[in-house]
């Protein structure tokens, strides 16, 4: 997999095991943000994300002790091209994504641990996608493109 577009990082959660499992590569689905008051910014954040970057998800299921990186994902429209789908309930913010990569979740031993592979605390606290460029990613890795041809051999 090209990953010269991998640009975020982003956490996601399902309410009983792993977020969007159902969705083999060259899927399509809804990348949810959570919609909450003292989330501030989500709406704009969601927007500004731009077309054609790839993100991976990271998550920790019900059940497990670690974070996973479990999908590579590209934003495949605009902002302004998803927002008028957008509702006011709690996971009504989405950019519609395609998948590039998904893990095995039939072998869960084989799905890439992230604090392993990014060894580094990015902000997984939010629902916002963190940029793979961030400080504390930076300190760890020295640049992006160290980091990209990491995560190149992680999904391949």
């Amino acid at each position: 997999m090209d990953c010269t577009r991998l640009e975020y990082i982003k956490n996601v959660n399902d309410d009983k095991d792993w977020a969007y499992e159902s969705y083999p590569v060259g899927a399509y689905f809804q990348l949810n943000f959570k919609n909450f008051k003292e989330s501030e910014g989500v709406h704009t954040h969601a927007f500004n994300l731009p077309k054609g970057s790839l993100i991976i998800l990271s998550q920790k299921p019900h059940g497990y002790d670690e974070r996973y990186l479990t999908h590579v994902v590209e934003l495949v429209n605009e902002g302004s091209e998803d927002k008028p789908q957008w509702e006011t309930s709690t996971w009504g913010i989405f950019r519609w994504v395609k998948v590039h990569w998904i893990a095995d979740f039939k072998n869960p031993n084989r799905i890439p641990i992230d604090k392993d592979e990014m060894r580094a605390n990015w902000g997984f606290y939010n629902t916002k996608a963190k940029l793979l460029s961030s400080p504390n990613l930076m300190e760890q890795w020295g640049s992006i493109d160290k980091l990209r041809a990491h995560l190149g051999q992680v999904f391949n």
